[in-house]
């Protein structure tokens, strides 16, 4: 990891200017494209930026480039949950918990949670009814 790269987009995102955080991010990884913290780092910024594609997009990559890695498995398991697809994200979280992630516990839960709720939508298991007519 190049660390003053890193220590100057940790230092920028804390003081919220993820713009500057972000290309110290993009410098790091010209060096070092499969630099896992950096990656994990920028994913981190582009969620703050709304760029959720983007920010699990950095967590693939990080995952690809550090297996071992909780935290990254962890935040691409949150990304994959904020967009909904909560299987894709409770492998992520249990692969978490496998490398010591202290968080990834009640994650699976809550995705397990989410899982049952998303198999019972009440709004698939309605009973058509028909318009009422407009009366004259």
């Amino acid at each position: 990891m190049e660390s003053s790269w890193f220590e100057k987009a940790m230092s920028f995102m804390k003081l919220g200017r993820h713009k500057v955080a972000l290309h110290c991010c993009e410098r790091a990884l010209e060096l070092n494209p499969r630099d896992w913290e950096i990656l994990i780092l920028k994913g981190g910024i582009m969620e703050k930026e709304g760029d959720y594609q983007e920010a699990l997009r950095c967590y693939e990559r990080a995952t690809e480039a550090n297996p071992r890695s909780a935290h990254a498995w962890y935040n691409k398991g949150a990304a994959y949950g904020n967009f909904g697809q909560y299987r894709k994200a409770l492998g992520c979280f249990q692969e978490a918990e496998r490398q010591g992630h202290p968080g990834a516990a009640a994650a699976i839960k809550d995705c397990q949670e989410a899982l049952s709720r998303e198999e019972f939508n009440p709004r698939m298991h309605a009973v058509p009814t028909k318009p009422k007519q407009k009366s004259k």
